[in-house]
């Protein structure tokens, strides 16, 4: 891939289930609770990019604690050789030297290389609440305000805009295949930019892989 390609892939949109909302705020207001909440792609999911992109030896990050705040300074090599971009954050209540190192990282992901930003120009940051707990909770979540009161907030819906295309769900059912198979993750990127070019459609290439898969399965 040329280093524009690179930039696309690092800037594409990630699955719900790689998507963790935080509540920023909350408070219950004449009896109407509320919960501010933003979004945030996991920290594992951001690795999983980037390995994706320049392989599992073409990026790495460092940490330095400066006053309190941690800095992450992520290194991804180019066509033109390494570069690197920095950025901190301040340590978090709860593990704090973890959650420093995470969201650093989040962070020089985001305003160094675009890995996640998208998620910047969320506008709804409300959550629907509730001071009864639901009796399913599946969605729900717990906060606690800070009179140390207790209500519900559920996880919001990601627009549609801000979800990979079908396309990238197709890619991402073969990349499950792949590494079922324990092909090198590393020559995914270059067999399905092969097979594109080949004009092999994703339907092909997933039946292609299935077969390999049931292959192996019946050698077992």
């Amino acid at each position: 891939m040329t280093d524009k390609d690179k930039s696309f892939q690092l800037q594409k949109p990630f699955p719900a289930s790689d998507i963790e909302f935080r509540v920023q705020s909350c408070g219950i207001s004449n009896n109407r609770p509320w919960a501010m909440v933003l979004a945030y792609v996991q920290a594992r999911a951001i690795q999983k990019r980037l390995d994706e992109v320049f392989g599992w030896d073409g990026w790495t990050d460092e940490y330095r604690a400066t006053d309190g705040n941690m800095i992450c300074r992520l290194g991804v090599k180019t066509e033109h050789g390494w570069i690197y971009k920095e950025n901190g954050a301040s340590e978090t209540q709860v593990e704090a030297f973890k959650g420093g190192i995470s969201a650093a990282f989040k962070r020089v992901a985001a305003s160094g290389y675009g890995i996640g930003r998208y998620l910047y120009d969320l506008t709804e940051s409300f959550a629907e609440c509730t001071v009864e707990k639901p009796k399913n909770m599946s969605g729900w979540n717990k906060a606690k305000t800070k009179d140390g009161k207790f209500l519900y907030w559920k996880t919001p819906t990601l627009p549609k805009w801000a979800l990979p295309s079908e396309d990238d769900s197709s890619k991402n059912i073969l990349i499950a295949k792949w590494k079922t198979l324990k092909y090198p993750e590393e020559k995914f990127n270059e067999w399905y930019q092969s097979q594109t070019e080949k004009g092999v459609n994703s339907e092909q290439m997933e039946s292609y892989l299935t077969k390999k898969l049931m292959e192996m399965q019946e050698g077992a």
